[in-house]
């Protein structure tokens, strides 16, 4: 009966490690010109977090499933993408 426990407890355990989603990933950014820091991006499942050089959050940024990107300011607004990547 111990070792029915035991291996039911590990068993558990071992599943249940399995499950955590992987961890988001930051990036800093900075002018290639000048070197100079702009903010960080941090890459989570299908959105990428943008923060200025202060750590404001400036917009968040959502592949959807049909191969799309929406663009949101910081109050959840959707932003056009144009007006946050000038060309």
């Amino acid at each position: 009966m111990k070792a029915l426990v035991t291996l039911f407890t590990i068993a558990m355990v071992a599943t249940a490690s399995a499950q955590h989603p992987p961890l988001p990933q930051t990036i800093k950014l900075h002018n290639k010109a000048t070197k100079e820091p702009l903010g960080t991006a941090t890459f989570s499942g299908n959105r990428i977090y943008l923060r200025d050089k202060d750590g404001e959050h400036y917009a968040t940024i959502e592949y959807n499933a049909d191969g799309t990107r929406t663009a949101y300011d910081p109050s959840g607004n959707v932003i056009k993408l144009p007006d946050l990547f000038p060309r």
